[in-house]
C-alpha cells in the first residue's frame, strides 16, 4: 500500500483556558488516518502539529458523499440494471433451445457482440483489479473515483459467458443459410489488427496501458452502434421480428435506462461529474441501448405485428 503523509500545523491564539481537548472525528478510517487523534490545548498562544495520512493518492476527495442514502440507492440501482441486462440473454437462449433453431438471430450481431464484450471486459477488469491501472487513472483524474463497480464486473463476465453459449447454440441448432458476412469478418479482423498495433505501441512506450484500455472500451461502444444494424435490417428484410426475442429488448432497454440513472446519481452524490468521462462507454451504452431498443419495440408492435417470418 502506498501512503502519502502531510503534516498540518495549527496555531491557537488568545486561548484563555487550559485543558481544552481537541479531537478529530474521522468518517472513513479505511482511507484516512489522523494522529494524534486528540490534542490537549493550553492557555495562551501555542502551535500544535498533527499528521494526516491518506492510504491512497487522490482517493480521499472522491469518497465524500453528499448523502449516504444516495450511495445505497445507487448500489441498488446498479444491481437492478445488472439483473436486467443479465436476464436479457435468457429469453433468446430459451427461444433457441425450445425451437432447436436460431433462424432469425443475426450471426453478424453475434460476431460483433462477442468482440465488443471481450473488449469491454479488458477495460472493466483492469480498472477494477489492476492497481497499476488504477494509479494511472488517479494521475489523470486526481479528484475522480474509479468508474467501475462490482456490478459492472459481474455484468461483463456473465454477458461474455452468455454470448459464448449462444454461439454454441448456433453451431448445433438449425440455422438455415445464415452465416457471418464478409463485412463482419472484415470488421473483426480490422479490430484485432488495431489491438495488435496498440500493444506494440505500448511496448515501445508510445502509448499508456490506460489509453489502450480506453480504446478497447470505445470499440465496445462502436460495436454497440453497429451490431444492432444487421438485426434491424434483417427484421426489415423479412418483415418480421420472429426469432428475435422481444423480452430481450425490454430487459436490455430497462438495463440501459438504469445504467444511466446510476451514473447520474453517482456524479451528483460525489460531486464528480468528470467520472462520466472516466467511463464514457458505460454512459454511451445506456444511451444507445435506449435508442435502438425503442426502435425494435416499434418494429415488433407497429411495423411487423403478427407477421410470419421468411427463411433466409
Amino acid at each position: 500500500m502506498t501512503c502519502s503523509n502531510r503534516g498540518v500545523t495549527t496555531v491557537f491564539s488568545n486561548l484563555n483556558n487550559s485543558g481544552v481537548l481537541l479531537s478529530f472525528d474521522v468518517l472513513q478510517e479505511d482511507l484516512v488516518y489522523v494522529y494524534p487523534r486528540k490534542i490537549l490545548l493550553e492557555a495562551g498562544n501555542k502551535t500544535y502539529h498533527f499528521t494526516i495520512e491518506v492510504s491512497r493518492k487522490n482517493t480521499f476527495p472522491s469518497t465524500y458523499t453528499k448523502k449516504k442514502i444516495l450511495d445505497i440507492v445507487s448500489q441498488i440501482i446498479g444491481w437492478i440494471f445488472i439483473i436486467s441486462w443479465g436476464s436479457s440473454f435468457y429469453p433468446q437462449l430459451y427461444s433457441n433451445y425450445e425451437r432447436k433453431c436460431v433462424i432469425g438471430l443475426n450471426f453478424d450481431y453475434l460476431a460483433l457482440n462477442i468482440v465488443g464484450y471481450i473488449s469491454f471486459a479488458a477495460f472493466i477488469l483492469n480498472l477494477y483489479f489492476n492497481l497499476e491501472i488504477q494509479d494511472e487513472y488517479y494521475e489523470r483524474y486526481p479528484r475522480g473515483q474509479i468508474p467501475v463497480k462490482l456490478n459492472d464486473v459481474v455484468y461483463i463476465l456473465h454477458g461474455t459467458l452468455a454470448i459464448f453459449v449462444t454461439i454454441g447454440q448456433c453451431c448445433v441448432f438449425e440455422r438455415g443459410h445464415q452465416k457471418v458476412s464478409t463485412t463482419a469478418k472484415s470488421l473483426v479482423t480490422l479490430i484485432v489488427s488495431f489491438y495488435i498495433t496498440c500493444v506494440a505501441l505500448e511496448r515501445l512506450k508510445f502509448l499508456k496501458w490506460l489509453d489502450f484500455l480506453y480504446y478497447c472500451s470505445y470499440v465496445k461502444l462502436a460495436i454497440t452502434l453497429l451490431k444492432y444494424i444487421p438485426q434491424a435490417y434483417m427484421n426489415y428484410k423479412r418483415k418480421s421480428t420472429s426469432g428475435w426475442s422481444i423480452a430481450l429488448v425490454f430487459l436490455d432497454l430497462n438495463g440501459g435506462l438504469f445504467s444511466i440513472l446510476q451514473m447520474m446519481l453517482d456524479c451528483y452524490n460525489y460531486d464528480d461529474w468528470v467520472s462520466i468521462f472516466g467511463n464514457p462507454t458505460k454512459f454511451g451504452l445506456g444511451i444507445l441501448n435506449a435508442l435502438f431498443h425503442s426502435f425494435f419495440i416499434i418494429q415488433h408492435f407497429v411495423f411487423y405485428k403478427d407477421s410470419a417470418y421468411t427463411m433466409i
